[in-house]
């Protein structure tokens, strides 16, 4: 079976989660097909101007877009992508003890430095276990799903255990904070399975008991200002802003690394050979088997690890159809796609809340291009603040719109990250990704 039969089986599998016996899952022959389109379609490369994120600005001074005066030929290892997974492996990597202290990194980021996810989201520490813990146990077992969630727990303080060892200035640019998590449900079912799937996970984990404040719809205006809600779990989490702590411990990395560590921005990776035996020059050298074409020339290395995120089906084929229908609001006619979700939070020295939201047709949730918003996206979101807060906005008042941009996530099929070693070996060694539930360190 080739890869895009077995992407296609896995896309209908999805499609079953709807639950309807007929033929195409009750939907358009036509829709169902260029559903599967979009589902199987390249990536591409990340585009060169995207929609301009405010989480970017104002860009950093010296790392943004810095690359050698001549690329390198060789690396001992090549990171795909300056992202937060990108950034956690080569830091690790350089502290790696057991390595030799000669080994060199060159990483290769297409754009600017963090400029994809990592650059255009606010990044709330924070664990979905508690209100989806029995799904887990469905689909991976009751001990499998504990082990997530303690992992997804210490996972949280390892961040920001890391974030609070920067050095001062960096601790103050990149604004870390404890915080409070307000979860809302915006429908009777979901507020029933939440608090369902909180309780079996007190139960399975009494440590965290006492670590979740539940709040029934009565009282939803008084204690948090919102209006139509049918419940609130709230829980101590972490905030910072993520692009800064990243383009602030690369600029550093780069420092204390400066003879093992390359970056190369605006240098994207555009295909990966395994050649063994021969170098990029046609010489030999056999401990150097990939070669990775860019734009600006060819560097051969020892290993490859991409961190890429939504663009790594581009170089990684097997990988498409990563992005999958969640159990949400799909209109075929309108092609409308709601998940219901709406994520905010409030800087707390200017005031100025940033909220995001999934609503949108279906063909621009599935797309690589991040160069400009739908107006329906837009609208939501103007529309979103004034029906969702008891005081701040009177209904016919829209908020002022300081800056609106878009961003891509890949998502696995059952929801877990991919980290591993790739059996293809002529398109790299290594992966790590997100999978949209949390991030890779």
């Amino acid at each position: 079976m080739n890869d895009s039969s077995k992407a296609t089986d896995r896309l209908l599998a999805i499609a079953r989660s709807l639950q309807h016996p007929e033929q195409n899952y009750g939907l358009p022959e036509e829709f169902v097909r260029k559903l599967r389109a979009a589902l199987l379609s390249d990536p591409l490369l990340p585009r060169p101007n995207p929609s301009i994120s405010l989480w970017q600005e104002p860009v950093h001074p010296t790392v943004s877009s810095i690359q050698s005066p001549t690329l390198p030929s060789y690396a001992d290892i090549v990171v795909i992508g300056s992202g937060i997974t990108g950034c956690s492996v080569s830091k690790a990597l350089l502290e790696d003890d057991s390595l030799e202290s000669t080994t060199r990194i060159v990483v290769l980021e297409a754009r600017t430095l963090a400029s994809n996810a990592t650059g255009r989201n606010g990044s709330q520490l924070v664990s979905p276990v508690r209100h989806l813990y029995n799904t887990m146990c469905k689909r991976h077992s009751e001990e499998t799903a504990k082990e997530m969630g303690r992992f997804s727990f210490m996972n949280i303080e390892r961040i920001m255990g890391m974030l609070e060892e920067l050095d001062p200035e960096l601790q103050e640019s990149s604004e870390i904070r404890h915080v409070h998590k307000v979860m809302v449900a915006g429908d009777e079912e979901t507020w029933k399975t939440s608090k369902e799937s909180l309780n079996s996970f007190r139960e399975a984990i009494p440590s965290h008991q006492t670590t979740h404040r539940v709040t029934e719809q009565d009282n939803l205006a008084k204690d948090f200002n919102i209006k139509n809600g049918h419940g609130v779990i709230d829980h101590p989490a972490g905030a910072v802003w993520p692009y800064r702590p990243i383009t602030g411990i690369f600029e550093r990395l780069l420092v204390q690394y400066h003879d093992r560590l390359s970056i190369e921005t605006n240098t994207p990776a555009t295909a990966i050979k395994y050649i063994s035996g021969t170098a990029s020059d046609g010489s030999s050298m056999p401990d150097y088997p990939y070669v990775i074409e860019t734009p600006r020339g060819a560097i051969q290395a020892k290993q490859v690890i991409h961190c890429t995120n939504a663009n790594a089906a581009h170089l990684l084929r097997p990988f498409r159809s990563w992005s999958y229908l969640t159990k949400s609001t799909l209109d075929p006619v309108s092609e409308r796609f709601d998940g219901g979700l709406y994520y905010l939070q409030q800087h707390a020295t200017t005031g100025d809340i940033w909220v995001g939201t999934d609503y949108s047709n279906i063909f621009d949730v599935l797309t690589s291009d991040d160069t400009a918003v739908p107006g329906h996206s837009v609208e939501a979101l103007l529309k979103f603040l004034p029906k969702y807060f008891v005081k701040g906005w009177p209904e016919d008042e829209r908020p002022e719109l300081k800056g609106v941009w878009t961003g891509l996530q890949g998502h696995t099929s059952d929801g877990l990250p991919l980290v591993g070693k790739l059996l293809n070996r002529g398109i790299g060694a290594l992966y790590a990704s997100k999978a949209g539930q949390g991030v890779i360190i």
